[in-house]
């Protein structure tokens, strides 16, 4: 009897434990989405029905690599275009310098030539001389440096510096009557200017 009416005792003392059923994916999904949330504290993002990130989404991101490619291209030929620029500049300023180093032995040629006498032109010696006078002018034509065209031509003050104005019965007036030394060019760029002689016109009596 006292067994049994301890047994009783303790049944009544003991909780009463109640078991629901729960349905196992419900509870794995459920689980899922609250982790999701707990671990970002913001919804996820939308996909499309295949897992991929919407079209939206992708057409933003190429449209902004279309204009990075752009603008990447059209630096590069900016870059391009100033490389050769001051590359040509460069090869036009080596030109010009070389040219001016030989000028003044081309000037002493043509200063020579101007007082040799005639018996002494026709000398094989002489023909030697205007041979090198010929090759520094050669020279300078492959360096594409031209000689300025002055006697017989109007005054230019861009590419003609006038020394003195004389009266000429041969030269209307402005127009050069004399070259005392010749200028050289590179294109439209005026290495020397040739210095001349300007006719002031027929002399009046």
């Amino acid at each position: 009897m006292g067994k049994d009416e301890d047994k009783q005792k303790d049944r009544k003392r003991a909780p009463k434990i109640t078991v629901t059923k729960r349905d196992p994916k419900r509870l794995v999904r459920e689980d899922t989405d609250e982790t999701a949330a707990d671990s970002s504290g913001t919804a996820p993002p939308e996909s499309a029905p295949d897992g991929r990130p919407s079209a939206a989404v992708s057409d933003d991101s190429i449209a902004e690599l279309k204009q990075q490619l752009l603008r990447v291209h059209a630096d590069f030929d900016n870059f391009k275009r100033r490389t050769q620029e001051e590359r040509a500049e460069l090869f036009d300023t080596a030109r010009a310098e070389m040219a001016l180093k030989l000028m003044p032995v081309i000037d002493n040629f043509d200063r020579a030539a101007e007082h040799v006498p005639e018996e002494i032109k026709k000398d094989p010696w002489y023909a030697g001389v205007e041979g090198i006078r010929k090759q520094f002018n050669d020279l300078l034509a492959e360096l594409g440096i031209e000689r300025i065209k002055s006697v017989g031509e109007p005054f230019d003050p861009n590419r003609h510096e006038a020394i003195s104005h004389e009266p000429s019965d041969e030269h209307d007036k402005d127009i050069i009557s004399q070259e005392f030394e010749a200028g050289y060019a590179l294109g439209d760029s005026v290495i020397r200017p040739s210095k001349v002689n300007v006719s002031s016109g027929k002399e009046h009596k």
